[in-house]
């Protein structure tokens, strides 16, 4: 590895941010008793803020959550599960906060180097989550692995595929996408829903599960009032 590519890494990774994270972690650990039901939901708290703090919208965050739980829903998932899975799809982007906020503001295409070292933040994010050893952390992890991941196997990190990409995951995909389309960003703005849907419609089977994006489009009226609440 050559020295400027170091200098990259330090640019764009903030092992700070994990540190802190991981200390208000064990902290909560220190307060609250490992028996306690609590003690995941506090966990969750935690892992919320910091990504409110580092620059993820409240809105969207609530948009992915709650779309996740209608695909889930609609695809015949149980009810806890879909309970879960809301709750999941909230924080499953942790490892986001280890990276610098310089680079999802920037308006120019990453180099090769600068997207190499941000795909990394699916594996820290997956290692966080798991360590925390609860059913929403658990699944959280999985979809932190995973969420980049394409049904025909074009993704990243691990170039899954098909049925080996958890459910959950293949999920989040949809949700995540149509959550950041809708939202305005340095680099484009945002959205109209009907561009949406025909993206989503046009991915399936190559990025998207053909299963999920079924369920998304027998679902527009409830996912349009999703995205439209509170605007």
């Amino acid at each position: 590895m050559t020295q400027s590519m170091d200098t990259k890494k330090l640019e764009i990774f903030k092992m700070e941010h994990k540190k802190s994270l991981e200390m208000k972690l064990a902290k909560l650990r220190d307060t609250i008793s490992e028996d306690d039901a609590s003690l995941e939901q506090e966990m969750i708290k935690i892992f919320r803020v910091s990504l409110l703090a580092h620059g993820k919208d409240k809105r969207q965050m609530r948009q992915i959550a709650q779309i996740s739980k209608v695909l889930g829903e609609s695809l015949g998932l149980d009810a806890a599960y879909c309970d879960r899975l809301e709750q999941a799809a909230k924080i499953y982007d942790i490892g986001n906060v280890m990276i610098s906020k310089k680079i999802y503001e920037k308006e120019e295409k990453l180099s090769f180097e600068e997207f190499k070292v941000v795909k990394n933040h699916t594996f820290i994010g997956y290692y966080v989550l798991k360590a925390q050893g609860f059913p929403i952390t658990d699944l959280a992890a999985i979809i932190s692995a995973e969420h980049h991941e394409w049904w025909n196997g074009g993704g990243y990190p691990s170039q899954k595929k098909s049925h080996d990409i958890n459910m959950a995951s293949r999920i989040v995909a949809v949700a995540d996408t149509v959550g950041a389309l809708f939202r305005k960003r340095a680099d484009r703005t945002a959205w109209e829903y009907k561009k949406i849907v025909e993206y989503v419609e046009t991915r399936s089977g190559i990025q998207f599960d053909p299963e999920v994006v079924a369920v998304f489009l027998m679902n527009q009226e409830r996912i349009d009032e999703i995205l439209h609440a509170g605007l």
